[in-house]
């Protein structure tokens, strides 16, 4: 119990210093990336925060494994270089008592990353996507996509266009809006393009188009056509839902067929999956002769973990290609990783079974 409790606060303090300091990197990366977009005019300055607020639970999803893989080397490492873990292996602690003790940290951090992946990062994805949307400056404008009809204030006015020119030229433009208590409005132009005033209004300029103008209650069409024509742009626009995978539930990733949906759900659980693998890779590589220097192995077990996580990638792209069936998917990897490392350290362990259990 003694071994168990100094190990494990050993490892837990140097993991929370680990993902710190990384957190601290990519938010303050994030920041200055954020602050040049402001900079540039293209977001409001008090959306920087809401930007890092929803995109931090997702980095620290990603963070979680390598912190705890770096957490379990540098621990262990300097263990074994002082001498410690050779004092406790000579009273006869095993090596499947050491996985036994790291293994208690390692599943509470499974639990915290499948919520984080499977739950908590799908609802982060949209959350960020309505900050995108309601944060851009000339939101409106930004909205209209080439082939794509796009409602504003609930319908009541809608816009598409064709499509749109590197200059902003805007082809074939169709405008629909709906007049309180005088019927509608049907706008069409060639040509035209997005113009935001200095009061911050946004207007479409068309030109030679046409209208067509009917009354509530009537038939009758009122035609006409102009040269150029201004068509204020009003209210908020409907927003749409996120099509981003990233966005869809978990749950729904379930329920389907669909190859991508498949190795996205595969992808997600790949990621507490991994907190369990890379621990074994981090313990082996964690074996030191004495007086080695106990940043010797950083490199070595980086290059594997770098691997393990590109073959993870590699076959998350088979399945969606259909290269390999999503039965096999990106559970192999983790199986051979995973297997590979139990066999090395039960050759560290030496007798079959687990040693020094009273240790």
């Amino acid at each position: 119990m003694i071994l168990l409790r100094y190990l494990n606060r050993e490892l837990m303090n140097t993991m929370m210093a680990i993902i710190f300091i990384l957190l601290i990197i990519v938010i303050s990366n994030m920041f200055v990336r954020y602050l040049s977009i402001v900079s540039g005019g293209n977001i409001e300055a008090n959306a920087i925060f809401k930007y890092i607020s929803v995109m931090l639970p997702k980095y620290i999803a990603y963070l979680l494994p390598i912190s705890f893989f770096f957490a379990i080397l540098l621990v262990y490492g300097k263990l074994f270089s002082n001498n410690e873990l050779t004092v406790t292996f000579a009273c006869g602690t095993s090596w499947f008592r050491i996985l036994k003790i790291i293994l208690i940290p390692a599943v509470s951090l499974f639990v915290i990353e499948c919520a984080l992946t499977l739950f908590v990062l799908p609802k982060m994805d949209q959350s960020y996507f309505l900050v995108q949307k309601t944060t851009t400056k000339d939101s409106l404008v930004s909205f209209i996509q080439p082939g794509k009809i796009i409602p504003f204030n609930d319908g009541k006015q809608v816009v598409y266009t064709k499509s749109t020119d590197s200059d902003g030229t805007m082809h074939d433009i169709f405008i629909y809006q709906q007049q309180p208590n005088q019927g509608s409005v049907i706008v069409t132009a060639p040509t035209g393009f997005a113009e935001t005033r200095p009061d911050d209004n946004q207007y479409f300029i068309l030109q030679n188009g046409a209208y067509y103008k009917v009354k509530s209650g009537s038939a009758e069409v009122q035609k006409g056509t102009f040269k150029q024509a201004e068509q204020f742009i009003s209210g908020k626009v409907t927003l749409g839902t996120n099509t981003s995978i990233d966005s869809v539930p978990t749950s729904k990733l379930l329920s389907s067929d669909n190859l991508q949906y498949k190795a996205e759900f595969q992808w997600r659980l790949s990621f507490p999956l991994a907190i369990l693998v890379s621990m074994l890779i981090a313990l082996v590589m964690s074996k030191m002769r004495p007086r080695q220097n106990r940043y010797s192995k950083i490199i070595p077990a980086l290059l594997i973990f770098i691997i393990y996580f590109n073959f993870l990638s590699l076959s998350k792209s088979w399945i969606i290609n259909g290269t390999i069936p999503a039965w096999v998917g990106l559970w192999w990897v983790h199986i051979v990783f995973a297997g590979i490392m139990l066999i090395v350290l039960k050759r560290y362990n030496g007798a079959i079974g687990f040693k020094g259990e009273k240790a």
